[in-house]
């Protein structure tokens, strides 16, 4: 039987969630909210315009099972890249094609504090990807983590937030503590396939004392890793190869936007 994380690690406690549903609906009278695409004040309850939710482009079958990238050919199970690279993970899911729209989308969240954004996000990766995700039976959901200097210039991590909202949705533990940036690094998208590497040496750590590897095996044995935006999928399988060394035994990958093809 799969043991549980303890209680202040359950980011779906039910006084939690109905503290945030009172503190979320005083926002909206205060701010209301807009639609992640274009930006127009939504009526109530919409997570977005009816224009921008036919223009987001999703992901359709078939999908590389490895990261979720929309394949050409039925009888393909891996896009090229993941065919060709090393991948630490065993199954991985994507949700939107990281498009202009989604591309303004992402921008608002890590930038410009748009962080409603979070809320169209998770309900599409549960609406999207709920029964695979729980066929995957994760016991934790991990957060790509950002580096503190970039925490404390947002106020937030975007993935933390998205994973978390997932999180509460499913009523799957989130762990935001395990997996740590060690090192600040330049942003990704900026860099070839080769730099992107280099960047990202030594970046990622984890947090050993909290989690050791006996704890790992025990309550961590599967987990789903999740990010904002996927593009060759070095910043993932540079996290998923550090919980590898953990103890995990089986990684699932959960993007919110990728890249239609690399």
């Amino acid at each position: 039987m799969k043991k549980q994380l303890p209680v202040h690690k359950m980011k779906f406690d039910q006084t939690v969630v109905e503290e945030n549903r009172l503190r979320d609906g005083l926002t909206r009278l205060l701010f209301p909210r807009k639609c992640p695409g274009c930006g127009i004040v939504l009526p109530t309850g919409a997570l977005v315009c009816e224009e921008c939710s036919r223009e987001f482009t999703l992901i359709k079958e078939p999908a590389c099972m490895i990261c979720g990238r929309p394949l050409e050919y039925g009888n393909e199970e891996m896009c090229y890249t993941c065919a060709n690279s090393t991948r630490s993970n065993s199954f991985g899911v994507s949700i939107f094609i990281y498009d202009d729209l989604m591309r303004n989308a992402m921008s608002g969240l890590k930038f410009h504090g748009q962080t409603d954004n979070v809320d169209y996000f998770a309900a599409m990766a549960v609406s999207r990807a709920g029964a695979k995700i729980r066929s995957f039976e994760p016991c934790a959901l991990v957060p790509v983590p950002v580096h503190k200097t970039r925490l404390e210039e947002r106020g937030y991590n975007q993935a933390e937030l998205i994973c978390e909202k997932i999180g509460e949705m499913m009523e799957i533990p989130v762990v935001s503590d395990w997996l740590i940036r060690a090192r600040k690094t330049d942003f990704q998208k900026n860099l070839g396939s080769i730099m992107r590497r280099r960047n990202l040496e030594g970046a990622f750590a984890l947090n050993e004392i909290d989690y050791p590897r006996e704890r790992v095996e025990s309550e961590l044995s599967r987990v789903m890793i999740v990010d904002d935006i996927y593009t060759t999928g070095t910043t993932m399988e540079n996290c998923a190869s550090k919980l590898k060394e953990a103890g995990v035994t089986e990684i699932g990958l959960l993007n919110i936007s990728i890249g239609a093809g690399i």
